[in-house]
């Protein structure tokens, strides 16, 4: 995603960049795809190109001068990595191979006069790049790169990652302990769960009573909750739809006023769960089963899903599961990402939150989940065309790859060898070797 600080952005990174026309652009890591190489910081500057073809035709012409310029011969490998950016430069010549060592030398170098492209006095640039617990080994290898050239001016780079999810050996916190080595700025801010208080004023200030009263209705908010945000506003959503917080329109002409009620030792009763996914389950489960199936299959997806492909994994017309998804936007539980087209129909979704993500995944059955990738990949590998195979291999063979082990058809299992090979070598041209040598592996393996 990207938007022109000068308009207001919903995720500002500081007013300095807004001042000066710069450029937010922000990508997130997705926790059932984190072997897709460079996934965020693609998907962040895919945003970035969208946003500068809406720009005039000389300021377009000054962006394909510049970038024409950083590249010299070598546009194709951030092609490899970044397909948009052809749609401003055109058609690049093929670039020479190379040894890993000088592969990774010019990716690099590439890569760093890309991003100073943008990086100037005039438009300065904030990445925002989230989860990065989920970030593959080869974009911390380039976050790495970015804050240690000491050629890179007006860059901002955000990063978030929960930090209940990385141990000290994990490849982060390896990165950041390095960068830190190196006599890299970075600067920590911990978001630590609310506190009782915070609770209980949210809670008086959104039932119009004060803090005595809610006091103890906060304290089993956050007994329950341990003062997650996310879980707060989930748990008092989830006890307003069980009707255990009522509103009492009063008797009126001198009868009682118009409150909120709850009752805390029938909340107790009710044993609600105090995990944050099993709560959203018991959420996704009340929805009708069309919608459940819809949000199972998106979730496999991924945490950003558009209609064409969710359309082709449900083997059913866009306008038939449009319903289904206004249901689920209805519900809170995923976000439209883009306006109605002429069909009145929305393209782009989002889950709401991660967890709720992981709850729709947790619906479909274990024993059936390589199955249901096995038949997405399939399917969408049935619905590309040579272009677009180039583009989402990844996630194709990703798909295939999970359900494997299904395929009795040796043919089929020929043709992903073949494919693995294919997304090998395009994670080998973009330096991902960890990525690369994956893919490669399950190649072999299929092919034996």
């Amino acid at each position: 995603e990207a938007e022109p600080l000068e308009s207001g952005s919903q995720a500002e990174p500081g007013s300095q960049v807004r001042e000066y026309r710069g450029y937010f652009i922000s990508g997130k890591f997705d926790q059932f795809q984190r072997n897709i190489p460079y996934s965020a910081v693609v998907s962040a500057f895919k945003g970035l190109v969208r946003q500068l073809l809406t720009e005039s035709e000389a300021q377009l012409n000054q962006w394909r001068a510049k970038l024409l310029a950083a590249f010299g011969s070598n546009g194709q490998v951030i092609i490899d990595v970044i397909p948009e950016v052809e749609l401003i430069i055109g058609k690049q010549p093929p670039v020479p191979e190379l040894g890993s060592s000088e592969s990774q030398n010019r990716f690099n170098l590439v890569f760093q006069n890309f991003i100073r492209v943008f990086c100037t006095k005039e438009h300065p640039l904030a990445i925002f790049l989230d989860d990065l617990q989920w970030a593959d080994s080869a974009t911390l290898k380039l976050i790495e790169l970015m804050m240690t050239d000491t050629e890179m001016q007006y860059l901002f780079l955000i990063g978030a990652y929960r930090d209940n999810e990385v141990s000290p050996t994990h490849p982060l916190m390896m990165m950041l302990d390095g960068l830190r080595k190196a006599g890299a700025t970075i600067n920590f801010i911990t978001l630590s769960p609310l506190k009782i208080e915070h609770i209980n004023q949210l809670i008086a200030d959104t039932l119009h009573t004060n803090t005595d009263n809610s006091q103890s209705l906060a304290e089993l908010v956050m007994k329950k909750t341990g003062g997650n945000p996310f879980f707060v506003n989930q748990f008092l959503k989830t006890l307003h739809a069980e009707n255990l917080i009522t509103f009492d329109f009063g008797g009126g002409h001198g009868g009682t006023a118009p409150t909120w009620r709850w009752d805390i030792s029938n909340i107790e009763a009710q044993e609600i769960t105090d995990n944050v996914v099993e709560l959203m389950i018991g959420k996704l489960k009340k929805l009708p089963e069309s919608t459940q199936q819809i949000l199972r299959l998106a979730s496999c997806v991924g945490a950003d899903f558009d209609l064409n492909t969710l359309s082709i994994v449900c083997e059913k017309s866009q306008e038939t599961i449009s319903p289904d998804l206004v249901t689920a936007v209805q519900s809170g539980l995923i976000l439209p990402l883009s306006e109605l087209d002429e069909r009145l129909l929305i393209q782009d979704y989002k889950f709401g939150h991660d967890r709720i993500q992981q709850a729709a995944y947790a619906l479909i059955d274990d024993d059936r989940k390589k199955a249901v990738h096995l038949q997405i990949g399939r399917l969408l590998l049935a619905n590309v065309s040579a272009v677009e195979l180039s583009e989402k291999i990844f996630e194709i063979v990703d798909h295939l790859n999970a359900g494997r082990e299904l395929i009795a058809d040796e043919s089929e299992r020929i043709e992903l060898a073949r494919l693995n090979f294919e997304a090998g070598k395009k994670a080998k041209d973009s330096t991902a070797y960890a990525a690369a040598l994956e893919y490669l592996t399950a190649g072999m393996e299929l092919a034996d």
